[in-house]
């Protein structure tokens, strides 16, 4: 009902002074949103593009504050007042603005307010961490993240267990990015093929436009050296044996990158998405881990950003990396959407490489 509301315009929606990108899926957590929107803005910055993203900060104290940070800004806040996905992008793009609100128009007209007497405003970008479903604010561009390991047609709706909506509102996408790779032969995992994928999800979004990102591990640091952000050295041989340790929508997907990349995982303990991971919480798995005879605890960077004491046992730092299939058109697509905001001289210079043959390299 409230989206047929949305539709009919019975309820309004709200346009921001400058282009607009929501990152979204269908389901209640676990596709792989925040990484591509970490992606995703650093594919703006290739294009000469600022962004300003824009998220709620779901389960941090004080949700009801607006917190604004510049460019560059960092003021030390933790994870528990910006929530673990916030902090997570702080770290990744520090060089972006940063909106934590409840209200992301409120944030956004704040930034825009801020921007407002520095040069070249209209090269920011605001991109939505999770706003599909938040409709109250115009989008140029939707994308929708689908896991390739439970398409939304094989899932029914929450509380019977992860849609937010039908499947079939998958029509307002622009853009389907379907996570996760094509199923190898030994059929291990739920899986389908990439083609007849794409051709059930186009019964429902069939004017969209469909890519393929692959997200998976590529450095697995001791936790002292993620926190200090130092050149990573990947731990792939050793040590061999491990306990997995996350709070996150699809643990089990961790679960496999990480016995894919070689270690062999003794055990597991898996919070609830977004839970903060205690001293009790800790203790625990250290001793779950210790009695598995396991040599270190592995936790993914959400998780990571949120610990303020480490408990006293190895610790390493799973660092995920997003791939995109077919960068080229995808930036060919942004780059027909939003050229319209690039200033004046760069759209010129833009199409005059164009006419010569050369356009993609100058956009």
């Amino acid at each position: 009902m409230r989206n047929r509301a949305f539709d009919a315009g019975l309820i309004p929606v709200r346009r921001l002074t400058r282009p607009t990108v929501s990152v979204g899926n269908l389901t209640l957590g676990g596709t792989g949103k925040t990484p591509f929107v970490i992606y995703l803005s650093g594919l703006f910055e290739e294009m000469g593009y600022k962004t300003a993203i824009l998220t709620r900060g779901y389960g941090r104290r004080k949700s009801g504050k607006t917190i604004i940070l510049k460019q560059g800004e960092n003021r030390g806040l933790p994870a528990s007042l910006l929530g673990d996905e916030p902090a997570l992008i702080r770290r990744r793009l520090s060089e972006s603005w940063l909106g934590i609100s409840s209200d992301r128009f409120c944030a956004a007209h704040s930034i825009e307010r801020q921007i407002k007497q520095l040069e070249q405003t209209n090269q920011v970008v605001f991109v939505l961490d999770d706003g599909f479903q938040h409709r109250g604010i115009h989008r140029d561009l939707d994308i929708v993240m689908i896991d390739r390991t439970n398409p939304p047609d094989d899932d029914s709706l929450f509380p019977l267990r992860t849609l937010r909506e039908p499947a079939s509102e998958l029509r307002r996408a622009h853009v389907v990015v379907i996570n996760g790779s094509v199923p190898s032969d030994d059929g291990g995992i739920k899986n389908i093929g990439n083609d007849a994928l794409i051709d059930r999800l186009r019964k429902y979004a069939p004017q969209a436009e469909y890519f393929n990102c692959l997200q998976s591990i590529k450095d697995v640091l001791p936790f002292p050296l993620w926190l200090d952000s130092k050149p990573s050295h990947n731990l792939r041989e050793s040590p061999g044996t491990v306990f997995l340790t996350a709070a996150i929508g699809n643990p089990q997907r961790f679960k496999r990158d990480i016995q894919n990349m070689g270690f062999e995982v003794r055990g597991c303990t898996f919070f609830k998405d977004h839970a903060g991971i205690g001293e009790k919480g800790w203790k625990m798995c250290v001793e779950s881990a210790r009695k598995a005879k396991a040599e270190a605890i592995i936790i993914t960077e959400k998780d990571a950003v949120k610990i303020t004491r480490p408990p006293d046992f190895p610790l390493l730092v799973a660092v995920q990396n997003t791939e995109l299939s077919e960068t080229v058109r995808f930036r060919e697509m942004l780059a027909r959407i939003f050229i319209g905001f690039l200033p004046l001289v760069r759209r010129k210079r833009a199409w005059l490489q164009g006419a010569h043959g050369d356009g993609d390299e100058g956009i």
